[in-house]
């Protein structure tokens, strides 16, 4: 008996597929059943998929094949049956997508593959400017100012900023990475910006521009090395300054 499964750990459906390469011993003393048919499996789903009843000695060799997409690994378990006994033993087989299996009454397999379909956010091409944001953390005033997106000429993203807390300024002249901010509750526009400062501080700054008049609509969300100076799903409302998201891009050609 073959049996494939689709691991609970994939996050897509596979279509499989399977080829009789061949068919030894005395084949008409068994029976192949379910070999050519296609077949798709869910997540968790398992199916078996081939049965071959014959002897000692008779048997099939089976190819499976999944359609690739996003195949991160394969799996196999034989399952062998003492001849003329009743104990079953279970190994590991090592086995890749378009492997062989051999089955008959005594021999037979459960293949489990995983598949992980990663979805790549479209490239945002955008900006955003910020001028003198200020805030409040435990009694001591934080100020984000600068701008950030776009593309540079020769490639890489424009804009760099400064956050001024407990009086140091953390600049940011050269930007690393200007994605969506999905972490800051997925609002619409919201942006994440992550440098390194010229004092060697790790910087990580989201940005949503709430609309105006700035104070009091729009927020931010701060990280300072490993410590988050401004936290929380919403980050904090800014009490003074503006913010700008703009959706049309800047830099080479445009």
């Amino acid at each position: 008996m073959l049996k494939v499964c689709k691991s609970i750990e994939s996050n897509i459906a596979g279509v499989f597929a399977f080829a009789v390469l061949e068919r030894f011993g005395t084949p008409e003393q068994g029976y192949l059943a379910d070999a050519l048919a296609d077949l798709t499996l869910q997540p968790g789903q398992c199916r078996v998929v081939a049965v071959d009843n014959g002897g000692d000695q008779v048997g099939t060799r089976l190819r499976i094949t999944e359609v690739p997409d996003d195949l991160v690994s394969v799996s196999g378990q034989r399952v062998d049956q003492v001849v003329g006994g009743t104990d079953v033993n279970y190994s590991a087989l090592t086995i890749a997508n378009a492997g062989e299996a051999l089955l008959n009454r005594y021999h037979g397999a459960t293949i489990t593959f995983v598949n992980t379909h990663v979805v790549v956010p479209p490239p945002v091409c955008d900006f955003i400017t910020f001028g003198r944001l200020v805030t409040e953390v435990n009694g001591q005033k934080v100020v984000i100012s600068g701008n950030a997106g776009g593309n540079k000429p020769g490639g890489g993203i424009l804009g760099e900023f400064h956050i001024e807390a407990n009086g140091v300024d953390n600049h940011v002249s050269d930007i690393d990475s200007y994605e969506p901010a999905g972490a800051l509750l997925n609002l619409t526009n919201a942006r994440i910006v992550k440098g390194t400062a010229k004092n060697g501080v790790a910087v990580e700054l989201r940005l949503w521009d709430g609309g105006e008049p700035g104070k009091g609509t729009d927020r931010v969300w701060v990280k300072l090395g490993n410590s988050v100076l401004i936290g929380g799903p919403l980050g904090q409302l800014i009490d003074q300054g503006n913010m700008q998201f703009h959706a049309n891009c800047r830099g080479p050609g445009d």
